[in-house]
Formats: C-alpha cells, sequence, structure tokens
C-alpha cells in the first residue's frame, strides 16, 4: 500500500515554478462523440433494481415459410407454425479506481494535483470504458468463431482496403445497406487512407 500515494518523490518540488501542466492523453473518445456507445434506458431501469445481471426475455421474428394458396377445400387446411423466443442476459460491470494525494505533496510541490484528478475522472472513465467495450467486442467475436462458424467475421491482417469494409458489411447479407458508422483502429485506418492516396495519384494511360 506504500506506493499506492503520490508522494513527493513523484512530484517536482520548486522553488519557484510556474504553473503545473500535464500530458493529455493521445486517445481520442471518437466512440462518445459519435453517439456510438449510448446508455439504453430499458437496461438502466432494471439495473436499478439491483442484481448482477439483467434478464431480457423477447420473441424471435416470423421464419421465411413460404405463403401458402387458399382455397375452398376444408381438408386443406393450412399448416400452424409457431413463434420463437430468445432470452439474453445483460451483465453489469462494475469498476473502480481510486487516487490518493497526501497533504504535503500538495504543500511542497506548490500546486494541488487533486484539482487534476477531478478535471480527469470524466475522461478517464470515458478511456476506461473504451477499454472493458474493446473486451466485450473480443467476446462477442469469440463467440460467433466457436459457435457460428465466424460468419459475421472477416479477417484482413495488417493489410486494408475499401472492398474489405464492403466485403464486411454484406456478411450482413440484404442489411449491408444498414450500416451508418464504422469504428476502426488507427493503424487500419492509417493503411486504408495510404491505400486509398496511392491509387488517387497512380497515372492514367491513354489508349492508342
Amino acid at each position: 500500500m506504500a506506493d499506492a500515494y503520490t508522494r513527493i518523490a513523484d512530484a517536482i518540488v520548486p522553488s519557484v515554478y510556474a504553473q503545473y501542466a500535464f500530458e493529455e492523453h493521445v486517445q481520442s473518445l471518437e466512440i462518445y462523440q459519435a453517439g456510438i456507445l449510448f446508455s439504453d434506458p430499458a437496461i438502466s431501469s432494471k439495473l436499478s433494481m439491483g442484481g448482477r445481471s439483467v434478464d431480457m426475455p423477447g420473441w424471435k421474428d416470423l421464419g421465411n415459410d413460404p405463403s401458402e394458396p387458399v382455397n375452398d377445400d376444408p381438408a386443406d387446411s393450412i399448416e400452424m407454425k409457431k413463434i420463437g423466443s430468445r432470452r439474453e442476459v445483460a451483465a453489469r460491470n462494475v469498476r473502480a479506481q481510486a487516487w490518493g494525494v497526501p497533504d504535503l505533496t500538495s504543500i511542497l510541490a506548490g500546486d494541488d494535483p487533486q484539482k487534476l484528478i477531478v478535471k480527469r475522472q470524466t475522461e478517464y472513465w470515458q478511456r476506461a470504458n473504451k477499454l472493458t467495450l474493446l473486451g466485450i467486442l473480443k467476446g462477442v467475436v469469440a463467440d460467433n468463431i466457436a459457435n457460428d462458424g465466424g460468419d459475421l467475421v472477416r479477417t484482413t491482417g495488417a493489410s486494408i482496403v475499401d472492398t474489405d469494409i464492403i466485403e464486411a458489411a454484406y456478411l450482413m447479407g440484404d442489411r449491408a445497406d444498414k450500416f451508418k458508422t464504422i469504428w476502426m483502429h488507427s493503424r487500419q485506418m492509417k493503411a486504408l487512407k495510404l491505400t486509398s492516396s496511392t491509387m488517387c495519384r497512380r497515372p492514367s494511360r491513354a489508349g492508342r
């Protein structure tokens, strides 16, 4: 526990020094700004009741059985179909973090690090939640690979081109045009932009 506090050795103790500055985190928080991640009021209201998880039962969609012709033969009845149900579970993910600053550190440093802690907590938790979300998505992908043959996973490796995005979207078939946003690692985005830039600069030759 001795190393769990910000001590004098962790700060610059000046005789005369300007106001403290801090190094902002380089990760962008576009996932929140773009509205990709948001709070579901239905789940939030159920989580407020306590418990480690929330059961979310629901009905499955109607199947793709073809419709049947109608006639006046009483013996020719339409086969009755049934509708299925599904059960989803939302897990409660409770996480915590703590920062400690002894009073002596603030006095000798000439600046109160607690102000920075208070100021930066919102951004910290956005980054922390982003890492948690990435862990959840890895689990979703792993589940699809393990139980559904990876039918919704397209691996591009270290490289990526615009056709990979199209191929990935059409793993959803007719619903491919429903995608509105893509969340991409900065390395993949760089590779994609470099590929597009190379294609734009490629000289054209007139035929003879």
